[in-house]
């Protein structure tokens, strides 16, 4: 006769020993949670885009660890409600995942604002970088034009620090020389437009599809922790509030008297 598979009863000597196990593992997750973001955003740049994406990338991105060793002491709890110690931790962890939920509701426009910023940072960084460019390129056109011969070209491409001419350069009638410069200057300021001209789209689209993955992460983790908040005096957790108030609202809605002028008769 095939044997029945074991049941853990709450009482039972074997969910007691799951239950502190649970309960170690869900305090290393939870640690662990911890040193992730805190290696990922010390040291502290408040003001720098780039320290804010990765402060708010670390909280998402690892936030799964933490709500799995909140389901944990939940589970440990479960398991062994004679125990005091698992019992306080999973009211105390209930009571401050109402700061999880909250935290990771602003997450939300703190990513779409540092995504922003690191955008216009970025932009404002190439126009920076292209207005020097092109500058750099304008003296140079400016002594090639301004120049009567070539030894003074040279002390004006010296005075520039600027490589000075090869002795085949210097060889060349001062017109021919000219023109080729003028026209390797032109290539020059083309490639550096080209380079230097804002983000590419496809770079563009990277930056707007991590945003969004990480907004769309916040999101699913404020439901995951609203699973299992429950504030002080409080029966129902803050995601089961949340469904009795969109039902009530549904009846409501269902029942108002503008819904049931507007409800075509059947037939």
């Amino acid at each position: 006769m095939a044997s029945s598979p074991t049941r853990f009863e709450p009482s039972s000597d074997a969910s007691r020993q799951i239950a502190s196990q649970l309960g170690i593992v869900a305090v290393c997750l939870l640690g662990l949670y911890v040193v992730l973001v805190l290696a990922a955003i010390l040291p502290p740049a408040l003001l720098d885009p780039a320290w804010q994406l990765r402060f708010t990338s670390a909280l998402i991105n690892n936030g799964f660890i933490a709500l799995l060793g909140l389901a944990l002491v939940h589970l440990a709890a479960y398991l062994n409600p004679a125990n005091p110690h698992l019992g306080r931790r999973r009211d105390d962890l209930a009571s401050f995942a109402l700061i999880a939920v909250l935290g990771f509701l602003l997450l939300i426009p703190l990513q779409g604002y540092a995504v922003w910023r690191g955008i216009s940072a970025a932009n404002n960084q190439q126009n920076s970088r292209l207005q020097g460019v092109t500058g750099r390129i304008s003296a140079l056109r400016e002594a090639i034009d301004k120049s009567s011969s070539t030894p003074e070209l040279q002390r004006r491409l010296q005075a520039l620090k600027v490589p000075p001419l090869s002795a085949t350069d210097l060889a060349q009638p001062l017109p021919l020389l000219r023109k080729a410069m003028l026209a390797s200057l032109e290539q020059t300021e083309i490639r550096a437009r080209d380079q230097l001209k804002g983000l590419q789209p496809t770079q563009l689209w990277l930056v707007v599809q991590g945003s969004i993955r990480a907004v769309l992460s916040a999101l699913v983790l404020v439901v995951g922790f609203a699973a299992f908040t429950r504030r002080p005096r409080q029966e129902l957790t803050l995601l089961q509030q949340w469904q009795d108030r969109f039902q009530s609202r549904r009846r409501a809605s269902a029942h108002s008297p503008w819904r049931r002028r507007n409800r075509k008769p059947a037939g």
